[in-house]
């Protein structure tokens, strides 16, 4: 359990009263206040994953994931509204940033302006950024399969997209580094499903993959696309995208949503020819000690 500090008192974690928070907050703030992946580790009972409660119930979610690719953990805290104050939003940072074991080098995402300038005053500094890019369903342009043959995945796939998605994202500080053991506990996440992930299959092999992720609320995600690097400029991440959406529309999704590093400028162009457009933006934060 982590410790305890200030006025939020460590809370042990219950499954169903985390998803309340969780969406409570989500709808104070018009969105997840967690990630995809954070939320993969509360469902599969990470101890990285801390819980904290005030005499109203619980006032915090905090998450560390540890990111093989260049080793570092990723924090983000979900606080609720009743707590973000200057003195509220500053130990909510503290105790998040507690999960991370002594001495490793975290990041602190945050997109409030009370919780960036918490961070600021805590030491913390900007970095890289992540975009939300959204669109009705309805006027995603569609763009038909040519040269490739985009169908749902089968479980002999795994490897390869295992093996494409590190190419692709070698240089990730996140994405990098996937294996079949990751994408096991991906694929146990309450959203996953085997049929809403495609991949882009030619006669050499599969070039590329798609995953969904569709939770009833309307909001249909691209989760993670990747296109083989010899493969680049073929237009198989556009196909893979647009059949990823066609298949949320057909799940009954009505919005379409992903999200894009920001400085991935050829994905970014990829989604804003299917008829998206950035509506929320994610800030990576760094201790300014390291």
């Amino acid at each position: 359990m982590p410790p305890y500090r200030g006025g939020m008192q460590p809370t042990p974690p219950d499954a169903a009263a985390i998803d309340r928070f969780l969406a409570e907050v989500a709808e104070v703030d018009g969105h997840p206040p967690l990630s995809g992946n954070k939320l993969a580790m509360i469902d599969a009972g990470s101890d990285r994953v801390g819980v904290w409660g005030d005499s109203e119930g619980i006032c915090l979610v905090g998450v560390a994931a540890h990111h093989a690719g260049d080793g570092h953990w990723a924090v983000e805290a979900a606080l609720a509204s009743r707590r973000r104050g200057s003195a509220g939003e500053e130990e909510a940072i503290r105790n998040a940033a507690a999960l991370v074991p002594d001495g490793d080098h975290h990041t602190l995402w945050a997109f409030r302006s009370r919780q960036i300038e918490a961070a600021n005053r805590l030491g913390y500094v900007g970095g890289r950024s992540v975009l939300r890019m959204s669109a009705p369903m309805a006027d995603v342009v569609r763009v038909p399969s040519s040269g490739v043959s985009v169908v749902p995945m089968a479980e002999a796939d795994v490897g390869a997209i295992v093996a494409i998605n590190n190419r692709a994202f070698a240089d990730h500080p996140e994405q990098a580094a996937m294996t079949s053991e990751s994408f096991d506990v991906l694929s146990r996440s309450r959203w996953f499903d085997p049929d809403g992930v495609a991949v882009a299959r030619c006669e050499g092999g599969i070039v590329g993959f798609c995953v969904t992720k569709a939770e009833g609320s309307g909001v249909g995600e691209i989760y993670l696309l990747a296109v083989d690097p010899n493969s680049e400029g073929s237009g198989y991440g556009a196909m893979l995208a647009s059949a990823g959406f066609e298949w949320l529309a057909r799940r009954g999704a009505t919005t379409a949503s992903v999200w894009v590093d920001s400085t991935n400028h050829g994905a970014i162009r990829i989604y804003r020819k299917l008829g998206l457009a950035e509506d929320f933006r994610n800030r990576e934060m760094t201790p300014a000690t390291g």
